[in-house]
């Protein structure tokens, strides 16, 4: 059984890592999903998100995006419109 100081020790890595995870993915989704950013070279800031994980996620949200986010993508099929048949007139 770990003592104190490593069982803490532990949570504390893994909730860095979740933290460190966490901002890459939302740095590189957003990266993915705006149509241009500062500099205007999408695979540079991908590469610095990549090579310095929280620096380089927290630099990029702080200067990188110019434009606003593109239409969010729809999960859902647009709803379709039922047709009234009139069986009266046949």
């Amino acid at each position: 059984m770990p003592d104190l100081k490593t069982t803490l020790l532990m949570c504390a890595v893994v909730l860095w890592a979740i933290v460190q995870y966490g901002l890459m993915f939302w740095a590189l989704r957003d990266l993915r999903q705006r149509r241009s950013v500062r500099g205007g070279n999408k695979v540079l800031w991908a590469f610095f998100i990549l090579c310095l994980p929280v620096a380089g996620a927290l630099i990029y949200a702080a200067a990188a995006p110019t434009t606003p986010l593109s239409a969010p993508l729809r999960l859902m099929a647009p709803r379709l419109r039922l047709q009234v048949r009139d069986d009266r007139a046949a």
